[in-house]
């Protein structure tokens, strides 16, 4: 796998698992919601623009950042 296809394939699994904890009742997204942020911010770090699109998928959901 090419790296363009490895970060974008990063980003893609990011996408799923945010959509799957929001597909969760309320109470049990808390815990996996500050997993993902941390992931989130985690993800500034990589290069390749991750950061950046982790940064939008998490607010097109309505979510804000702790950073």
């Amino acid at each position: 796998m090419d790296d363009d296809g490895f970060y974008d394939a990063l980003v893609r699994m990011f996408e799923q698992a945010l959509k799957y904890v929001l597909a969760l009742p309320k109470a049990q997204q808390k815990a996996f919601l500050a997993r993902l942020d941390r992931v989130r911010q985690l993800g500034q770090d990589v290069g390749w623009g991750v950061g950046d699109d982790f940064d939008h998928i998490w607010s097109e959901a309505g979510l804000e950042g702790d950073d």
